[in-house]
């Protein structure tokens, strides 16, 4: 029989924390478009302690030895969280600089003018990212502020910046077609000059 006196608390902060990875996961795969195995190896880690807790509770286990469990069981709910959120933000870092690469800043801005605020917004996300690796003993604090407020607001930029993909690339396309209309209207005034010069 569990001892909820004991076991509650820590068995309600994992159902928290598993409940706040499967939704950074969600958002972290909406934005891939494929499932983000770190995470999920997490998870299962997670509930293979779980599973290990109860099966020690029947056993008479210690209460060290379930505190331990249940103890690493929420951390690794915390990494899948890490995990998804690190996933998510590298791959829109990304698409962003292939988007910028291949189409150029004037009509990434032209049809999506919040751009600047998105590449802000995820540049200060990496940044604490990479602060959180060396800083192990508040990289959860580091986590839970960026989920809090930062993650989900990327992931809505992102998903406006891809729903004007379609007009960036019109843009870009019409923009080219100017500059090579203007470079061959260029390069034939030059021949014309020539010709002109040589026949006088």
């Amino acid at each position: 029989m569990i001892d909820w006196k004991l076991y509650g608390d820590r068995f309600a902060r994992i159902c928290n924390e598993w409940d706040k990875a499967e939704k950074d996961i969600k958002l972290a795969e909406q934005v891939s478009h494929k499932v983000v195995f770190p995470s999920i190896k997490e998870l299962r880690y997670a509930g293979r302690r779980i599973v290990e807790a109860l099966n020690g509770l029947n056993d008479d286990a210690t209460d060290d030895d379930i505190q331990k469990l249940l103890e690493d069981a929420e951390y690794d709910c915390h990494r899948a969280r890490h995990d998804a959120i690190d996933a998510a933000t590298a791959k829109i870092a990304y698409d962003i600089e292939i988007a910028v690469s291949k189409l150029g800043y004037d009509p990434i801005l032209r049809a999506f003018s919040k751009f600047s605020e998105l590449r802000r917004k995820l540049n200060l996300v990496r940044a604490k990212i990479t602060e959180s690796r060396g800083d192990r003993e508040n990289r959860e604090a580091i986590y839970s502020v960026i989920e809090v407020t930062d993650f989900q607001e990327i992931v809505d930029l992102f998903a406006e910046f891809q729903e004007n993909e379609p007009v960036m690339k019109g843009l870009a396309k019409s923009q080219r077609r100017r500059t090579a209309l203007s470079y061959s209207i260029g390069i034939a005034s030059l021949i014309l000059a020539v010709i002109t010069l040589i026949i006088a």
